[in-house]
């Protein structure tokens, strides 16, 4: 698999090549409009483990017509700019990184101005070319997510950010359903965007499922989102979908031994294994006790464990030579036991 070169950094930690998955805790809506409970999310993603806490900012009026089905439901659950301020602040003096989705341009440039390391791209705006092009300009990492999207359209994505000197790039594959069936989550685009595309690549899931994510960060996603909520059973459409705390922090678990089971592209035995090569390897070996100046033929010499003669893979160049000293049965050869002629 190609591995993507580009790596930005998003406050001080590295995305992308063989850096630790990114974890993305999806609060989105799951505050439910208070701030008490977005508080309570951003302590419970720094004690899980993750790397970042992103909500969705957004004036309603903004994004939604009033005549839409979804307007109610996310003006009830709206926070104001204060609001996010004063969350920005609090996941700072945590110690967690701040992220959010702007869905509008206000937002975007409301984000910007309380100092975001970084912009999420929802997928609703994959193909929002105006917004894109707004929030690249602001010249700060953009995580994009693909739900809904194809290929020509993730391209075309990439190529107005790369144009306007943007290549801090993300893509996030992502199934734009709630939840998502993980049979439909269809992984191996993963792999297909890692070759093509010389940035971080990672998963968006909406999904309650985390044997997706373990999946997908071994197809080698850089970046995981993941919805969590505080409580299942609390009002709202992704609330039923989104893990728990708990389940995060034993996520993101998993996720650091998968990396560590994956290792390196390099094949090379490990340390642990070095130390039963002799025992478990094989060496030519004396049959019968061979005598000094006698040949050695398959009639004097087999192939035996220990592995602390000459290889096997040496058996003709040994077939002929002379033995230099008496060879006791079951001794394995050594290259000085024998002539070089």
């Amino acid at each position: 698999m190609v591995i993507n070169l580009n790596i930005f950094e998003i406050n001080q930690k590295k995305i992308g090549n063989m850096n630790p998955t990114y974890f993305i805790a999806e609060a989105g809506l799951n505050h439910n409009g208070q701030i008490d409970i977005a508080k309570k999310m951003i302590d419970d993603a720094y004690n899980a483990g993750a790397d970042a806490i992103k909500f969705q900012t957004y004036k309603s009026e903004n994004f939604l017509s009033e005549s839409s089905e979804y307007f109610d439901f996310f003006k009830n659950v709206e926070l104001t700019f204060e609001d996010f301020e004063t969350l920005k602040k609090y996941a700072d003096n945590c110690g967690i990184t701040f992220l959010s989705t702007p869905f509008d341009f206000q937002s975007a440039d409301f984000l910007e101005k309380i100092g975001v390391s970084a912009f999420k791209i929802a997928s609703s705006d994959l193909t929002n070319i105006p917004l894109i092009t707004h929030i690249a300009k602001m010249n700060l990492p953009m995580i994009i997510s693909t739900g809904l999207g194809t290929l020509d359209e993730v391209d075309e994505v990439v190529n107005v950010c790369k144009s306007i000197g943007n290549e801090k790039i993300a893509i996030l594959h992502c199934v734009a359903d709630y939840p998502a069936n993980p049979e439909e989550t269809n992984l191996d685009a993963i792999i297909t965007m890692k070759e093509k595309y010389q940035f971080p690549i990672g998963y968006s899931d909406n999904g309650e499922s985390t044997i997706v994510d373990e999946v997908a960060v071994s197809l080698g996603a850089n970046i995981i989102e993941k919805h969590f909520t505080l409580d299942k059973k609390m009002e709202g459409p992704d609330h039923s979908f989104s893990i728990l705390p708990n389940d995060m922090k034993q996520l993101i678990g998993k996720f650091r031994l998968i990396e560590k089971i994956k290792g390196s592209d390099k094949k090379l035995p490990n340390h642990s294994e070095i130390n039963n090569k002799i025992a478990i390897r094989k060496s030519i070996t004396c049959s019968k006790l061979i005598k000094s100046g006698e040949i050695l033929s398959t009639d004097n010499i087999a192939i035996k464990r220990p592995g602390n003669g000459i290889e096997p893979k040496f058996w003709e160049q040994v077939i002929g030579k002379k033995a230099t000293r008496d060879i006791s049965q079951d001794e394995q050869i050594k290259w000085g036991d024998i002539s070089q002629k």
